[in-house]
């Protein structure tokens, strides 16, 4: 690529860029191209790195589109007094090349660039965010912007779940203060559940929540009407659509009896209910909790109190069948609906959620004997199951390297405009784009958009044949 991108600079110093180039990388409008990567060229502030940001922008998703970006946010940047230098922000090309959503963020924000100093720039910011909604949503995109950019820059994956997850425990620990002082009531414990409960949450998820409260004997009727008050309130301003985007997609489906139950359970009211009506999959989903904002007492109580109904003591040889039985459930209706399961990176065959079961029927089998392994995270789990031979080493490396390559995929296919879908595509252009943002930089499209659908084959078929021989068949 280096002697490739020399060779398309001198062209564009001539001011003849390599039209057949970009269509061998794969630019959808190779003409339309040219011309953008010309302009750009030909600009003060962008001139002196041309030959970073062309072959930043040569192995991206759309070439053609980020070198108009570049140049309008490089006029952008100028007229605020602060010109790009892109010896500050390598990443930048990088970003605006795979990352439609954010390459409008940041020429509506062209000061956003700061974000993106450094190679890569550092993990978004810690600290606790003031409670505002407006001050949250831009903590958000400000934090994804950096995420992206660490992300195309190749640092290990597993640190993108994390981040993405500390960032949105910062922005619902803000809403959910936000949302008391706005409705004046005390707020209720929330506790995360599914991908955020492990601490692996991806680039565009709902988050599922589960909020409790202390019983208050006194009035806990008020007291239960006024915490759905307030989860109401919080939803709707979490989801609200701004020009600067949303906070976060909430569930609260996974609560006590689902959809018709109450929006916020006492304790008591809680454990009650998974100690009468618990169901084998809400012994799986709870695997996941984590306490995130709100007060303590009310979360550290139901954690201690459900570890029972979870993690039972005595093995329980019924814990694979349950758990194989639920992922042909979910396989047999998503068919029925007509999904597309075979390019469904969650729920299809060999997908993120056979890993996922995996890991959850060996911590209900052996989570009330080995108190360790009581973790949402996956790949923390896949190591403790390693380290106390429950697993060999071989499967567990396996598991955890089609884990990785999954949810990257995953994230790359969220990654353009920050839509929750899971779809692996079908069309050869996008199939081409999602290798790109993967990282799969061969210069002959071809050549990358092959590799990328052998890797997705031999991922699948090698988790399918895991989960068939470790989730055992009721005959088996």
């Amino acid at each position: 690529m280096e002697t490739l991108t020399r060779n398309f600079v001198s062209g564009l110093e001539r001011g003849t860029p390599d039209r057949a180039l970009l269509a061998a990388v794969g630019d959808e409008h190779p003409e339309e191209g040219a011309a953008a990567f010309l302009a750009a060229f030909r600009h003060a502030d962008l001139a002196p790195t041309a030959a970073h940001w062309c072959e930043a922008l040569l192995s991206s998703a759309r070439p053609g589109f980020g070198a108009g970006c570049l140049l309008e946010l490089a006029e952008k940047s100028r007229a605020i007094g602060a010109p790009l230098d892109l010896t500050l922000t390598p990443a930048l090309p990088r970003v605006i090349g795979n990352c439609n959503f954010l390459a409008r963020r940041l020429l509506r924000h062209p000061d956003w660039v700061a974000e993106l100093i450094g190679d890569p720039p550092a993990a978004p910011d810690d600290g606790p965010l003031a409670p505002d909604w407006a001050t949250l949503r831009v903590a958000k995109y400000r934090g994804l912007l950096r995420i992206t950019a660490r992300d195309l820059a190749e640092r290990p994956f597993a640190a993108s779940l994390s981040e993405l997850s500390e960032l949105a425990d910062r922005c619902l620990t803000a809403g959910l203060e936000c949302a008391s002082n706005e409705i004046g009531a005390d707020a209720p414990a929330l506790l995360a559940l599914g991908k955020l409960g492990g601490s692996e949450l991806n680039f565009s998820s709902d988050v599922d929540l589960l909020f409790l409260y202390e019983r208050d004997q006194a009035d806990e009727l008020q007291q239960n009407q006024r915490a759905a008050e307030l989860i109401r309130h919080f939803k709707t301003h979490m989801e609200a659509p701004s020009v600067d985007g949303f906070g976060y997609r909430v569930d609260l489906d996974l609560r006590p009896e689902g959809k018709t139950g109450v929006l916020a359970n006492s304790v008591e009211a809680a454990l009650g209910y998974y100690e009468s009506f618990g169901a084998e999959w809400e012994r799986q989903m709870l695997i996941r909790l984590r306490a995130v904002a709100g007060p303590t007492s009310p979360a550290d109580a139901f954690t201690h109190g459900i570890a029972p109904f979870v993690y039972r003591r005595l093995i329980d040889p019924g814990v694979m069948h349950a758990v194989r039985g639920m992922k042909e459930r979910i396989e047999r209706e998503r068919r029925e609906a007509g999904r597309d399961l075979e390019a469904d990176l969650k729920e299809g065959p060999g997908g993120i959620r056979d890993i996922e079961f995996i890991v959850q029927s060996f911590q209900l089998f052996f989570g009330g004997r080995h108190p360790e392994l009581r973790t949402g995270n996956v790949l923390a789990s896949l190591a403790l199951l390693e380290r106390l031979e429950l697993l060999p080493a071989a499967v567990t490396t396996s598991l955890a390297d089609s884990y990785l390559w999954l949810r990257r995929a995953e994230h790359a296919v969220q990654l353009p405009e920050e839509r929750q879908t899971q779809q692996f595509p079908r069309d050869p252009h996008a199939q081409l784009g999602l290798a790109r943002r993967m990282g799969y930089s061969d210069v002959a499209s071809t050549s990358a958009r092959n590799r990328l659908l052998e890797d997705w084959t031999a991922v699948r078929n090698e988790t399918r044949c895991h989960f068939d021989a470790l989730v055992l068949r009721e005959d088996e």
